[in-house]
């Protein structure tokens, strides 16, 4: 049996930062049994979600830009009303400047920074946010936690892309803004 489901939403924009989330998931060792599926419509992200749904844990991995943000929005309302019990998380470059809006927006929970050190606790705990650096997500009573910066690997610590999926990646020699944005 599977203890996490990770549904990958994904989108021809995005796919390069998932890549490279996967290529340190395949690097990592860990006791979590998890699956990765690849939705790359949003038809396809409710039935992922719909067959997971009672056998484990399913964290939904979202990643956008500011331009898409209200349009994935809408999208992530549908998904949400058609497939409830996932948790959807958020990464990308909104995520990480806007974390309140998308949470605000629907999301459950918001990556902020690099996602690498993030995704792969989120595996380790089986999904639990808590005590995880790079999150931003409200708690129980609704009380927004901010749980500090991601760590932050050299670039080169994982691969650009992950083996097993076959799925590919051009070169990487620079991440975020050259100019010394906050991303």
């Amino acid at each position: 049996m599977t203890d996490l489901v990770l549904i990958l939403r994904y989108r021809k924009a995005v796919t390069y930062g998932h890549h490279v989330l996967l290529a340190a998931l395949e690097e990592h060792e860990t006791t979590t049994r998890y699956q990765v599926v690849f939705a790359e419509s949003e038809r396809a992200t409710v039935e992922a979600v719909q067959a997971a749904a009672g056998r484990s844990k399913t964290l939904v991995l979202w990643s956008f830009c500011s331009p898409d943000a209200a349009t994935l929005g809408e999208e992530l309302q549908r998904i949400k009303a058609a497939a409830p019990g996932a948790v959807h998380v958020a990464g990308g470059v909104h995520a990480t400047a806007e974390p309140v809006r998308t949470l605000d927006a629907g999301w459950d929970i918001a990556a902020v920074g690099e996602g690498e050190s993030t995704l792969l606790s989120l595996v380790d705990g089986g999904g639990d946010p808590r005590g995880i650096t790079g999150l931003v997500y409200r708690d129980e009573s609704g009380a927004l936690v901010r749980t500090g910066k991601a760590h932050r690997e050299p670039l080169g610590r994982y691969r650009a892309f992950p083996l097993t999926c076959k799925r590919m990646n051009p070169i990487e020699i620079t991440r975020g803004c050259v100019y010394a944005c906050a991303y």
